[in-house]
This record gives C-alpha cells, sequence and structure tokens, in this order.
C-alpha cells in the first residue's frame, strides 16, 4: 500500500471516530454514509475491517450513554 494511500485511510479513520464521539451517530454504517458524502471515497475500504466497524460502534454507543448519563445528572 502507498504511503498516500495509508495516510488518507487513517484520516477517515480518525474522522470516523470524531463522528463516533460526537454522539450524532448510531453505528458504522451511518458514519461510513456520511463519510461518503462529505468526499471520503475510501470509507467503504476502511470500514471493510470488522475491528473498525466495532470500535466505531463501540464509540457510538459509548458517546449515546454518556449524553443520556449526563441528561440525568443535569436533570436532579
Amino acid at each position: 500500500m502507498k504511503a498516500g494511500l495509508r495516510q488518507r485511510l487513517a484520516r477517515i479513520e480518525t474522522e470516523a471516530r470524531t463522528l463516533a464521539r460526537s454522539g450524532n451517530f448510531g453505528g458504522f454504517a451511518s458514519i461510513e454514509r456520511a463519510l461518503l458524502t462529505r468526499g471520503y471515497e475510501e470509507a467503504p475500504r476502511v470500514f471493510a475491517n470488522r475491528w473498525t466497524q466495532s470500535e466505531v460502534d463501540r464509540l457510538c454507543l459509548q458517546a449515546k450513554l454518556g449524553a443520556v448519563q449526563s441528561a440525568r445528572t443535569t436533570a436532579r
């Protein structure tokens, strides 16, 4: 794999993690679509890796749970 492609894929993974931590996405599939609409044509290549899918899903879940817990704390 060429260095330029490797860097682009790493940049896509970083952006995917950032989107996952935002709490605005339900999982890797919605993030993959968002990345594609933002011009990251290699997004499907990144998400062909099941480990990456699982990691992004986990980050999405953590962000959602964190938002719920924060809302409960604030409501008290």
